[in-house]
């Protein structure tokens, strides 16, 4: 490509400005450009005009003009150049040339004047600054036109995401300045930048420093050079072939290590001096110069990306403005919903210190806190840590190392810390530990290892499911029980238990099993936290469209249970249907479940703790919620009930939710008194030991309040009548 005589070459900007270029004998630099015999003419700032190079007669100057096409559905064909003494015209040739070729060829014939002749064109291009195609345009220019101004040698992102920048340039001038970041795509940025002085680098020329503010849409990583107009002209500083790519950690010490030589404007120093005050990985709260001092006791991470900390602040002055847990891209306030209880063992600890003697306050001790928080999104592998900033803008920082375990682990051993006579325990369940497991996703139980014993046919009755959080010790006596009884001796059984306990009772259950010469599918199950866990696997393991389920805790009353209970089953097809449970004392355990008009509670046991013989008699009942301890209901519902279930400290709340999701889903439930089933209650878990089993309760009543009111509202009530 080259300029020719009375020849105009152009390039398209966007859908309204073309670049035009050609040579001429108009000497003056005032010059004006008219397209298609138009009457109104460009004024002078947006042509560029340039002694050419090699010059003849006929071609002194050539000019480069910013032409606005009214009409851009008719391409411009001649072009009139006017220096105010003599005009030209110019036939556009049709071909289109690229701006990369435009810069060809201004590079080319301009000389010495290139960089005055691209500063101008870009300065022009630059005006609209939401116009994609012009910002293109004068950044193709300035990579080709201009000649690399420095070099990048150390970029990094800090953990509050601001990048920061290192190296050495002729052009940079300390202060603020809008940057265009060349990282793909390119990125418009606030700079802040200072200059300090350097013995490595060429003379006359300063290092620099600068913080760009991205706001998170570039990654140090990824930045190639930046592009910016300083003392009264357009510049590139790219990154050197070999820069050095920082971990967030080191660059708080980079900035440090030229902060006191370093020279700019207040605004800028202010920048630069709140990237230094980063978090280095390191604990900054035990070094504070004021009374200010903070730990952390545990700190707990769910599957789920909660974080659940317990701990203490000292801070008797109130120089702490806000706690803020944080990780890269990503935080969440601690004290706007931290709860505090004392801590009396933190003002002993400090007691003696100058610092802290005068400022203690014996009547305020409250110097603990747990707080539920999560942070979403953000580096889940990175470091978290809490981030303490002080009224005066100083900013200190402790790093945590969170132990990964679930939700409901996370609770009860948070939870094992506290006495139960603590006032601000209430506080704690409602405000954080309610919380936490009310959103916490539950992990689905599945099918670890499957062994028949014996021929397993499910099409010779009902499939019994049975689960147990014991193994053994309650499996043993019930399969007795079951081998005795002439309807349940030949059933198909699926006995399902904990990892733990198959590993322990296999071999024992094998034998006990073909003893009695039963039909038993064993089955391990994994991340199951209760029966009702083990009887959802159970039910994955059969194909059959109805199953009775049945907690290993419960004991037959009599024989002809399972024939009673099958008979109605197969009467009331997709409904479900449970037998009585009494305590062995005869007295009433469950006799049917009814939504609660009012009050906090959701379900009302009505009959429970009367005579057992006292309601015996009652014929099938319909009911609110049927029991899953052991009922006969298609296969089908307890899959769907069970689906993505909240994380309960017990199982009895659990139930609740099960049955109460049946209930919504328009399933049918109900009550067979006449026959019965002895059964006690759930035994408490290893990890709720006394001073936890009410808690633990009253905790799993809040979750389920939570849970169902905000989300299900539409369960319906049935008449307490007998069919």
């Amino acid at each position: 490509m080259r300029l020719g005589k009375g020849r105009a070459l152009c390039s398209r900007i966007d859908q309204e400005t073309v670049l035009v270029l050609g040579s001429g004998r108009a000497g003056g630099r005032a010059i004006s450009v008219r397209a298609n015999d138009a009457r109104s003419s460009l004024d002078g700032a947006s042509v560029a005009s340039w002694a050419l190079s090699a010059s003849s007669p006929t071609a002194m100057r050539g000019f480069a003009a910013l032409l606005t096409q009214p009409k851009p559905d008719i391409p411009i064909s001649t072009i009139d150049v006017d220096d105010g003494r003599m005009s030209e015209r110019f036939i556009v040739t049709p071909r289109q040339i690229s701006i990369e070729e435009a810069a060809t060829l201004i590079a080319q014939t301009a000389a010495g004047e290139t960089v005055a002749v691209a500063n101008r064109l870009v300065d022009q291009l630059m005006v609209q600054p939401t116009n994609r195609n012009r910002i293109s345009a004068g950044l193709s220019l300035i990579k080709a036109l201009q000649p690399s101004d420095g070099f990048i040698e150390l970029v990094g992102e800090t953990h509050d995401g601001v990048i920061v920048i290192m190296g050495w340039s002729r052009a940079f001038v300390p202060g603020r300045c809008q940057a265009y970041l060349l990282a793909g795509a390119t990125t418009v940025a606030d700079c802040f930048v200072a200059s300090f002085a350097r013995p490595d680098i060429p003379e006359g020329e300063l290092g620099f420093i600068a913080v760009l503010e991205t706001g998170g849409r570039v990654r140090a990583d990824t930045l190639k050079g930046i592009i910016y107009n300083a003392g009264g002209g357009w510049h590139l500083t790219p990154a050197h072939s070999r820069v050095q790519v920082s971990a967030a950690l080191d660059i708080p010490d980079h900035i440090r290590s030229v902060l006191l030589e370093a020279r700019a404007t207040p605004e800028a120093m202010l920048r630069l001096r709140s990237a230094a005050n980063g978090f280095t990985g390191k604990d900054t709260v035990s070094s504070l110069p004021l009374p200010v001092r903070m730990d952390v006791d545990r700190v707990f991470e769910t599957d789920d990306g909660d974080m659940l900390i317990s701990g203490w602040l000292l801070d008797p002055e109130h120089h702490v403005s806000s706690v803020k847990l944080r990780r890269p891209g990503t935080e969440a306030r601690l004290d706007d919903v931290w709860t505090r209880l004392d801590r009396l063992d933190v003002s002993q600890s400090f007691a003696d210190q100058a610092a802290f003697r005068a400022s203690l306050d014996g009547d305020d001790q409250a110097h603990g806190f747990v707080a539920h928080a999560r942070l979403s999104g953000g580096n889940l592998d990175a470091t978290p840590y809490l981030e303490l900033t002080l009224r005066e803008g100083r900013r200190a920082f402790l790093p945590l190392t969170p132990k990964r375990m679930p939700a409901r682990r996370a609770a009860l051993q948070q939870l094992s810390l506290f006495d139960a006579a603590n006032w601000a325990l209430p506080a704690i369940v409602d405000h954080q530990i309610v919380p936490l497991l009310s959103k916490a996703a539950c992990a689905a139980p599945r099918v670890e290892t499957i062994i028949d014993v014996g021929v397993f046919d499910e099409t010779a009755g009902v499939p019994i499911v049975v689960g147990s959080t014991v193994g053994m010790t309650e499996v043993g006596p019930l399969l007795a029980l079951l081998a005795l009884d002439p309807q349940t001796c030949c059933a198909p059984l699926v006995i399902v238990v904990s990892k733990p306990a198959f590993q322990r009772d296999l071999v024992r259950l094998r034998q006990l099993v073909r003893f009695y010469g039963l039909s038993v599918r064993l089955v391990c199950a994994a991340a199951a936290q209760d029966r009702f866990d083990l009887m959802a696997v159970g039910a994955e393991v059969v194909s059959c469209g109805t199953i009775v389920t049945m907690s290993g805790s419960l004991v037959p009353m009599a024989k002809g249970w399972y024939g009673a209970l099958t008979m109605v089953g197969m009467a009331h097809v997709g409904s479900v249907i449970s037998p009585m449970l009494a305590y062995d004392d005869h007295s009433v355990k469950w006799a049917g479940s009814w939504l609660s008009e009012d009050g906090d509670q959701m379900l009302l046991d009505r009959y429970a703790g009367y005579p057992l013989m006292a309601i015996a008699a009652l014929q099938l009942t319909r009911v609110d919620v049927a029991s899953l301890e052991c009922c006969i209901m298609p296969r089908e519902a307890l899959k769907d009930a069970m689906r993505d279930c909240g994380v309960y400290l017990g199982s009895k709340q659990k139930a609740c939710e099960i049955g109460l999701r049946i209930n919504q889903a328009g399933i049918a439930a109900y009550l067979l008194p006449s026959t019965q089933l002895l059964g006690c209650d759930e035994p408490t878990s290893a990890e709720q030991n006394g001073k936890l089993a009410v808690l633990a309760e009253r905790i799993d009543a809040e979750i389920l309040k939570s849970r169902w009111r905000s989300g299900h509202q539409s369960q319906t009530s049935f008449d307490r009548i007998s069919a």
